[in-house]
């Protein structure tokens, strides 16, 4: 007979949060069953995450995430009376959408999850209407190209490798990855993480396939924080605020990003973007953001003409 498992059972064999169990359902990268009024997880269910993390497989990527050609289905979605906007589960759009709601002037929103570079090549397809970016001005304009541009600021962050408790395999730059006794856990292509590490790379002359665990890639954060956890890999690459979840983890800063919710400029003005630049521009916006995660907010809310 199949067993379910309470959240807390969950959190108790993975050896993580029961807040961070929710977090994995929530994005689709836990299977759960209702039961009830009751969320429960088989065994089944759990066997399959675990196997999915052990392997740290590109199977996950394709369950959990769709490609650049899959933005072709998407253009119904324009036709709906709200807005879509592109970007994957972090506090800073979870808070927003959370808030919009209560804004004079808002429209019904609808989440499209993509990673920076295809939100970005959605927008510039007319497939959304605004994409988170966690990328520099200069890449955005790039790749929208000929395009007006505005972008909100969110919020600044850092970024860097997940290690376990006081780093007992001294990892401390790039060039451990190559080591022969580290395994790395990576982000798919498009992500703002693989784009930092692709470009560290590069610029250290490190070829990829020196490094074990390039060529299999996870969809977020919190799957290669648990990885690294789990101990099916040795380090990865994300922000703090995801390691947080995972109390054997030590986070080391390597660099700050930048989120941006970009748009196309023609469309400011229209009705229910006011609405979005309000809400983040705001006093409780930026305040709850910051005491939930830590992230610098001293310029949330600005707004920058491209």
């Amino acid at each position: 007979m199949n067993k379910f498992y309470t959240a807390q059972e969950v959190a108790d064999k993975l050896k993580i949060k029961k807040t961070t169990v929710y977090e994995l359902i929530k994005r689709g990268e836990l299977s759960s069953s209702k039961i009830g009024k009751q969320l429960r997880v088989s065994e089944e269910q759990l066997a399959q995450y675990l196997d999915g993390a052990a392997q740290i497989s590109t199977a996950a990527q394709t369950r959990d995430y769709q490609p650049e050609s899959s933005l072709l289905k998407r253009d119904y979605l324009l036709h709906s009376s709200g807005l879509i906007i592109s970007g994957q589960s972090s506090p800073a759009l979870d808070l927003l959408l959370n808030q919009l709601p209560s804004t004079p002037g808002s429209l019904p929103v609808l989440q499209s999850h993509m990673n920076t570079y295809n939100g970005l090549y959605s927008l510039y397809f007319e497939k959304v209407h605004l994409a988170c970016a966690a990328a520099s001005l200069e890449d955005i304009e790039s790749l929208v190209p000929g395009v007006s541009l505005t972008a909100i600021r969110f919020c600044q962050y850092p970024v860097g490798f997940y290690v376990k408790k006081e780093n007992p395999r001294n990892i401390r730059d790039f060039s451990d990855l190559t080591r022969a006794d580290i395994i790395f856990a990576n982000r798919e292509k498009g992500s703002s993480r693989r784009v930092l590490l692709d470009r560290q790379l590069k610029a250290s002359k490190i070829s990829p396939e020196a490094i074990s665990g390039y060529r299999n890639e996870l969809v977020s954060d919190y799957s290669t924080a648990a990885a690294v956890a789990g101990g099916q890999a040795d380090t990865a690459l994300g922000e703090g605020y995801a390691a947080r979840s995972f109390p054997g983890l030590t986070f080391l800063p390597v660099r700050e990003e930048t989120l941006y919710l970009i748009l196309r400029s023609e469309n400011f003005c229209a009705p229910g973007f006011q609405a979005v630049a309000d809400t983040i521009a705001s006093e409780n916006f930026r305040r709850t953001l910051s005491l939930q995660t830590g992230y610098d907010t001293s310029h949330t809310g600005e707004i920058i003409t491209l």
